[in-house]
């Protein structure tokens, strides 16, 4: 499987993003949740600091220093963390007495100015983070009550550094998650394209194979299923009533014709331009029951077996010797750009009649001493054979209908003979190549374009 197909699949796309945002703001919410309590506990540490100093200097106005070392020999209750820290020292910060044996380097006194965030180094041993609260005494002294944040902030160090992880985690499980939903997901479409392409192709029978699907997909794929057997049925109901009309009719009509034949022989003068007239009328009705059958076989898709890989150049080259004469009778000049070999995979006879249907077209509409381009080449691994000519053209408007059978512009009825079979066969045959046909203005005139999967890098 394609990874980069993986990567920009909706599937992935949208679990991805979805686990990363909900990530993200799990992340926000629990780190404010912690900043919230983490500044409310520094509130009440600071608070309880000053009430701490507070009732120390009441104790040092009552008793003196020697009341103040007294109160601070008395054993803390509650936790560690929760004890004070005291020190009683001169104006130059030199200790006197107290819990702490020097003078603190480094005091905070506000919640912001302590070391939080994510710390990725040794977490095992916390630092010393005192919360202080300075009092001068009357004497000059200096008198510090402290206590120790240092065990808060390693927690909120270790919760920040296991949220972290987690987020970086569940980003990563996102992806491989959704690379494997993806991948799952796409495996599925693949399967459900190439039965498509199948049916595409003319193969009405093909069904998508439900093996290993489940839920949605395999709803779905029934539904399909059910959906292409009702079309098949239609299709094969049309295509049988079509073909024993043609078939029901041709046979009439070919001994209508004999008949006329042998009518023709026993008739003379007016009489026998008479029944001229009916032969080729019934000429003009066996060819369109004959294309019809024609396209009728080329859209069932029984010719898939016989495709080999071709050169379309000599192709195109019989095309344009058989049609020469044509045009130099009405004294029609033909280019051609065809340097081969261009391969494509097809069928040979099929491909001959379109391109011959095209050429045969181009040179019916352009007027005498007209213009025809007849060019092959390869772009962007499509091979690509262009018809452009200097008649009449099609009008815009009438593009898409001229493919449809039996249809004909109403500036081309009265000009050429024809039954509006020819562009249906051809579209027929190019359906049948996985191609397309696009016409477009050639200014004036028509331009033909009809595109084949081209076949690269064949071994010599």
């Amino acid at each position: 499987m394609n990874l980069k197909r993986i990567l920009s699949s909706l599937t992935f796309r949208f679990m991805f993003t979805y686990v990363t945002a909900l990530s993200f703001a799990g992340f926000t919410l629990l780190a404010l949740l912690f900043t919230s309590y983490s500044l409310n506990y520094f509130s009440s540490v600071n608070l309880s600091i000053k009430d701490e100093s507070a009732r120390l200097l009441t104790i040092y106005r009552a008793g003196g220093s020697a009341a103040l070392e007294a109160a601070f020999a008395v054993p803390q209750t509650g936790r560690a963390e929760q004890h004070f820290l005291y020190l009683l020292a001169d104006a130059e910060q030199q200790p006197l007495a107290g819990t702490l044996l020097q003078w603190p380097s480094k005091t905070f006194q506000s919640w912001a100015a302590l070391n939080h965030g994510v710390s990725f180094q040794d977490l095992t041993k916390g630092q010393e983070q005192l919360i202080t609260s300075v009092t001068k005494l009357d004497t000059g002294e200096l008198l510090l009550v402290a206590r120790d944040y240092g065990d808060n902030i390693l927690l909120e160090h270790i919760i920040f550094n296991v949220m972290v992880r987690s987020l970086v985690l569940m980003i990563l499980m996102a992806a491989v998650g959704g690379a494997v939903l993806a991948g799952t997901g796409l495996r599925r479409v693949d399967l459900i394209n190439r039965t498509v392409e199948s049916i595409i192709q003319g193969d009405l029978t093909r069904r998508i194979d439900m093996n290993g699907f489940h839920g949605d997909f395999k709803r779905l794929s029934a539904t399909f299923n059910r959906m292409l057997d009702r079309i098949q049925m239609l299709m094969e109901g049309m295509r049988q009533v079509s073909d024993n009309i043609a078939h029901d009719l041709r046979t009439p009509l070919t001994r209508l014709r004999n008949r006329l034949t042998d009518l023709q022989n026993m008739v003379d003068g007016d009489a026998q331009d008479k029944v001229q007239n009916l032969l080729e009328e019934a000429d003009n009705l066996l060819s369109t029951f004959n294309a019809l059958l024609r396209i009728a076989q080329i859209e069932s898709g029984n010719r898939l077996a016989e495709f080999t890989v071709l050169d379309i150049t000599v192709i195109l080259r019989d095309v344009m010797e058989l049609y020469e004469p044509l045009a130099v009778e009405k004294h029609i000049t033909v280019s051609t750009d065809l340097r081969g070999p261009l391969n494509v995979r097809g069928d040979r006879d099929l491909l001959f009649q379109a391109f011959a249907n095209l050429l045969d077209n181009a040179i019916k509409y352009t007027p005498d001493a007209g213009v025809i381009r007849l060019a092959a080449f390869v772009s962007v691994e499509t091979l690509h054979v262009e018809v452009v000519d200097s008649g009449m053209g099609v009008h815009a408007g009438d593009r898409d209908k001229v493919f449809q059978r039996f249809y004909r512009v109403e500036a081309s009825r009265g000009q050429q003979p024809g039954n509006g079979l020819g562009l249906s066969l051809v579209r027929a045959v190019v359906n049948l190549h996985s191609g397309s046909i696009l016409l477009g203005d050639s200014t004036p005139g028509l331009h033909v374009d009809v595109r084949l999967p081209a076949l690269l890098n064949l071994p010599a």
